[in-house]
């Protein structure tokens, strides 16, 4: 077994160490003239300026070197080399208008400079990129919509926006912020946005749009806001499927009097027992946030209409009845006691479409009609 010689080894790591020493410091005079915005540094060191739209900038090698170098691919991938020089002094020209910057976002550049002519002693590189923005002119796309008008979808079809125009490819030096109704969307800063996740209205208009900064924008200490997209979320309306409310409409009705009767329902066990779930009849409605009980112009038409109910006992005795639109059973009787496990009897008298005019093609009545549901639950324990 062949003895290590520790003393040529540690040499070896000191050589190691000062040479990685020396080629990272080469990076430094990089961005030595630059504004303390103007760049930054990675947690691997990497180092990156920034431009904005339309500059022309010369960065400058330090002096000592007898030749040197820049290289850098474009987005065509073509290879593109620079050597300018005056007298002793080694240059990059930085033009976005130059054949092999146009277009381009961002770039990495290698700088490889010669100390020596003796090929023994090996030269300083220094990798570093450099990403060139546009001042943003922010824009929503929407596929499959003129988003200069305003657009109406059904809630069961929500899309997704996406943000355009950014000035630049979008990157962590791009900050994204979406508004709705002129407040901030917490936590939606990606170039997408998808309307399932906000707290939109329903049967109602809703404005979107966003801002967008970037270095040029910081430069002048604002962002760009979009333009704003009227979108109106209907729920049921004539362009969206049919609008049911589960479990009580049906698909066959007996209608006299301009007052449509659905079939009797038995319903599963209603548990009141204040745990989240199955504690009303009928269950509040689904993202109920989204929707406006009190007001005039967007009353909810699907998983919520305009209902009241009454409950009956077995014997047919009226025990509780709503006191007010949209007023579920909370499983007690009308002083206010809770009322024993068993079969209860129910009608429902709601009105599918309060605000639309018309007929309903699943009813075949008019929108506005009242229906009466009538049917059975058992109340659990």
């Amino acid at each position: 077994m062949k003895n290590i010689n520790w003393h040529q080894f540690l040499i070896h790591i000191i050589l190691i160490c000062f040479t990685t020493q020396t080629v990272q410091s080469q990076c430094d005079w990089i961005y030595s003239d630059a504004n303390n915005d103007g760049y930054s540094i990675d947690d691997n060191g990497q180092i990156t300026l920034f431009y904005c739209e339309n500059i022309v900038d010369t960065i400058w090698a330090p002096t000592g070197y007898i030749d040197a170098v820049w290289e850098y691919e474009t987005n065509s991938g073509e290879e593109c080399q620079d050597w300018d020089w005056i007298g002793n002094n080694f240059f990059l020209s930085i033009d976005s208008n130059e054949p092999c910057l146009e277009g381009l976002s961002e770039v990495s550049v290698t700088f490889t400079g010669y100390i020596s002519e003796d090929e023994n002693i090996l030269p300083d590189i220094c990798v570093f990129n450099i990403e060139f923005y546009n001042t943003p002119d922010p824009n929503i796309e929407l596929d499959g919509y003129n988003t200069k008008e305003q657009i109406i979808i059904c809630e069961q079809n929500l899309v997704t926006l996406t943000a355009n125009g950014l000035g630049a490819a979008y990157g962590p030096n791009t900050m994204i912020q979406w508004y709705l109704n002129n407040d901030l969307i917490p936590g939606e800063n990606d170039i997408s946005l998808d309307l399932a996740n906000t707290n939109y209205n329903v049967n109602a208009q809703n404005v979107f749009y966003f801002t967008v900064s970037n270095y040029c924008t910081m430069l002048n200490d604002s962002a760009e806001e979009s333009d704003w997209l009227t979108i109106t979320i209907y729920e049921g309306y004539d362009q969206c499927e049919p609008c049911k409310w589960e479990p009580f409409t049906q698909n066959e009705w007996i209608e006299g009097d301009g007052v449509g009767t659905t079939y009797n329902q038995q319903f599963p066990s209603f548990t009141p027992n204040d745990d989240g779930q199955n504690d009303y009849f009928p269950e509040k409605p689904v993202n109920e946030e989204n929707r406006n009980f009190e007001g005039t112009e967007n009353h909810p038409t699907c998983e919520a209409t305009i209902y009241q109910i009454t409950i009956y006992n077995r014997i047919g005795r009226e025990i509780w009845k709503s006191k007010e639109n949209n007023d579920p059973w909370n499983g007690k009787n009308k002083n206010g006691k809770e009322c024993k496990e068993g079969t209860y009897y129910y009608k429902m008298e709601y009105i599918l479409h309060p605000m639309l005019e018309g007929i309903n093609n699943t009813t075949n009545l008019p929108h506005q009609a009242t229906i009466i549901s009538t049917g059975s639950l058992y109340l659990g324990r």
